[in-house]
């Protein structure tokens, strides 16, 4: 026999001894192979071969413990999936985006929708509701216009939204179809519930001012309106109307003149007060006995 020796160990016969010593050689080799190669012997169906350590030949047959893949089943967010084959996952929130400037939001447990980029100078907010996002204009202070609205028809309402401290309506020339006079009345988010309590200031230059403490369904603007004098004015602030846990604040400052053409000037401040507290996300204008002829509201925004 030789030595040189294989990876394994197996001693080689010698070129000297392929005559002499062939058989005994051979067998000897043979014992060897057969020594290092029973480590592979054994095993059953679906087992695979490991390491036992880092000794040459150290193996051993197990059970595979790293586990099979059965299916991939989309979750939460995420669509496609299979039980074969290339399986394909997308994820469904950056499918949902549509435009640059897109963002995803939270509509309820487990749902989610796209919300669209705003315009220049907006930024992102909780809306009136406090129930989703929602872009808005941003302003460093003072008032903004929101809206001017035609007084025409029945009833106005004019939409309020989320984005200031305060809001403020101006109503502007208003005037109602009848000539005989009638009431001007305002209401919130379109509650005709006896909500609204206010202590109303009056007076003209011909007697003395007047006050009286009101529960109504409506908020009536101390004003008689005689269907021809168009300079009928009120300013009405709103405060913290976006609260939704404490009752809205209100003042208000008007003039006009009534069924008699005597200038009639007033001041009324009050509470809403419904029986769960609300933002204020809308405002309705209309006549107790006519409907409206002529006029605007001019809706302001306050930081």
């Amino acid at each position: 026999m030789a030595n040189p020796t294989t990876n394994y160990g197996w001693v080689m016969p010698a070129a000297t001894d392929l005559v002499t010593d062939l058989p005994a050689d051979f067998n000897v080799f043979g014992q060897g192979v057969d020594t290092s190669m029973q480590y592979l012997l054994g095993g059953t169906t679906g087992q695979i071969l490991s390491k036992t350590s880092g000794t040459n030949m150290a193996f051993t047959w197990i059970t595979n413990d790293v586990g099979d893949i059965t299916a991939v089943t989309a979750g939460t967010g995420i669509s496609g999936g299979g039980t074969s084959g290339a399986v394909t996952v997308t994820n469904s929130m950056a499918t949902a985006i549509t435009t640059a400037g897109d963002v995803i939001q939270g509509t309820g447990s487990g749902t989610f929708a796209r919300l669209g980029i705003g315009t220049v100078g907006q930024v992102l907010t909780v809306n009136s509701g406090a129930t989703a996002l929602e872009y808005a204009t941003l302003t460093s202070g003072g008032m903004t216009l929101i809206s001017t609205t035609s007084l025409t028809g029945s009833s106005v309402s004019i939409t309020v939204p989320s984005g200031y401290k305060n809001i403020i309506y101006v109503i502007r020339d208003a005037v109602a179809v009848t000539t005989s006079g009638s009431y001007l009345y305002q209401t919130f988010n379109s509650d005709t519930a006896a909500n609204y309590n206010y202590v109303e200031l009056r007076g003209t230059a011909a007697s003395a001012a007047t006050t009286s403490m009101t529960t109504d369904a409506k908020i009536y603007l101390p004003y008689v309106n005689n269907g021809s004098d168009n300079n009928m004015f009120v300013a009405n602030t709103i405060y913290d109307y976006l609260n939704t846990s404490t009752n809205k604040s209100f003042n208000a400052v008007m003039n006009s003149k009534n069924n008699s053409a005597v200038r009639v000037v007033g001041n009324i401040t009050g509470t809403y007060f419904p029986t769960t507290p609300a933002a204020i996300t809308s405002i309705q204008f209309a006549w107790e006995t006519s409907n409206h002829s002529s006029g605007s509201v001019l809706l302001y925004g306050v930081n």
